[in-house]
């Protein structure tokens, strides 16, 4: 059983989603919120595997959420909805770490595809949005060009330079804890350490500067 809290501030859209999520036997809706801080209140109460999320909300938008609950829990997968498609709502939702973004009025069938893809550890972007995600990120990759940067690599260890390639990946803090067999908190230590000595903003400059370095080409002893 997959559990799913839902978050919009439109009463209308809760109930909707809710029959929509609950018409399927494999997924179980153990909440509904109406704003922001709810939201964040109920996902540390009720741990749920996913959540659907507007994200123009009260209180705290859903951005703002995004980052709180991925701080604290990064295995809560987060869905975005919204009825705008915005380039600045893209980016600024994955940024924060959403694991999905769809726009509202998407088909029953296509809302609980996403969810149990988001729940087996994948990305749910709908096509026309990964267009523009590809633009953004495609711009953010022209703006920050690597030159030289051999120097700053050898001042990595190889423990970060694994963990610099599975973000290029994709990999959440838990998939990377997984794969290397760290504790989470020794792994937020290594990405504060990556970006002090790469002097990075966050997590999508070291993707970019993951795939830009030739990084995501290396290979490590213990690999499988």
């Amino acid at each position: 059983m997959i559990n799913v809290l839902i978050a919009d501030d439109q009463e209308i859209i809760r109930d909707s989603l809710e029959l929509l999520v609950s018409s399927d036997e494999r997924f179980d809706v153990v909440g509904l919120a109406e704003n922001g801080r709810e939201t964040v209140e109920k996902a540390f109460e009720l741990r749920p595997d996913i959540i659907l999320m507007d994200i123009r909300m009260p209180e705290l938008n859903g951005i703002e959420c995004v980052s709180l609950i991925k701080e604290r829990d990064d295995s809560i997968k987060i869905i975005m909805l919204t009825t705008f498609d915005s380039e600045e709502y893209i980016y600024n939702s994955l940024k924060s770490g959403a694991d999905g973004f769809l726009l509202k009025g998407i088909s029953k069938v296509d809302l609980i595809n996403s969810i149990e893809t988001v729940y087996k550890g994948g990305a749910s972007i709908e096509p026309d949005t990964a267009q523009k995600v590809f633009s953004i990120f495609g711009k953010m990759a022209k703006s920050f060009f690597i030159n030289d940067r051999s120097d700053d690599i050898e001042a990595l260890t190889e423990t970060e330079l694994r963990i610099i390639q599975l973000i290029g990946r994709g990999c959440s803090n838990k998939e990377i804890v997984s794969e290397l067999h760290f504790s989470e908190g020794t792994i937020r230590n290594n990405i504060s350490a990556i970006l002090k000595k790469l002097d990075l903003r966050d997590r999508t400059q070291i993707a970019i500067f993951a795939i830009q370095s030739g990084i995501m080409l290396k290979s490590f002893h213990g690999e499988s």
